[in-house]
């Protein structure tokens, strides 16, 4: 094995760009987690945006090469993802997660701030879903759910057939701190 290649689980010798976007994946999921606790809510739905396409698209790029993973249907559009994930994987009971997808989807409207300038936007951001927030009814309400996120992120590891604390060989002290700050999903 080479240095720079993670540690794949005993099941299967899967594609290098698996390894790849789950690498990458991993990175934008403790950098959303980071500045989620940090309160950059600005940030936060772009970054967990990211975090799933990539953790998506490493076991899509099973079936689909990585031009097709690029362009439409799929590029950044997490509900395509979504749809053809689901799709290869029927019996793993992921509607549960089809709202999370859809909130953090919204994010791509506000990628850039043309958006936020023109119509403005509530950003909501806590760790549980219980946690109810007064909206505005004339603003545009984008939401994030921590939790929600972390349990999406370790099913998608699981249905890859990964250990998620593979992935982490390296991270520093400050990451695994932010990885681990109240996840219900993971343990270390």
């Amino acid at each position: 094995m080479s240095p720079s290649r993670v540690p794949l689980s005993d099941e299967e010798d899967l594609s290098d760009e698996e390894d790849r976007f789950l690498k990458i994946g991993v990175a934008y999921y403790i950098a959303a987690r980071s500045a989620a606790r940090a309160g950059l809510i600005s940030t936060v739905g772009i970054l967990f945006h990211h975090a799933i396409e990539m953790c998506l698209k490493a076991r899509l790029s099973h079936q689909c090469d990585l031009k097709r993973l690029s362009q439409k249907p799929f590029g950044h559009d997490l509900d395509a993802l979504w749809h053809e994930f689901k799709a290869q994987f029927p019996q793993a009971n992921l509607n549960r997660f089809d709202h999370t997808i859809q909130a953090v989807h919204a994010f791509s409207n506000i990628r850039y701030p043309d958006k936020i300038v023109a119509e403005g936007a509530q950003i909501h951001l806590d760790w549980n879903p219980s946690a109810g927030a007064a909206r505005s009814a004339s603003l545009p309400c984008y939401e994030i759910f921590v939790t929600d996120i972390d349990h999406l992120i370790l099913k998608v590891f699981e249905i890859c057939s990964r250990n998620f604390s593979a992935f982490l060989v390296g991270i520093n002290e400050y990451a695994r701190d932010a990885l681990e700050w109240d996840n219900p999903a993971y343990s270390g």
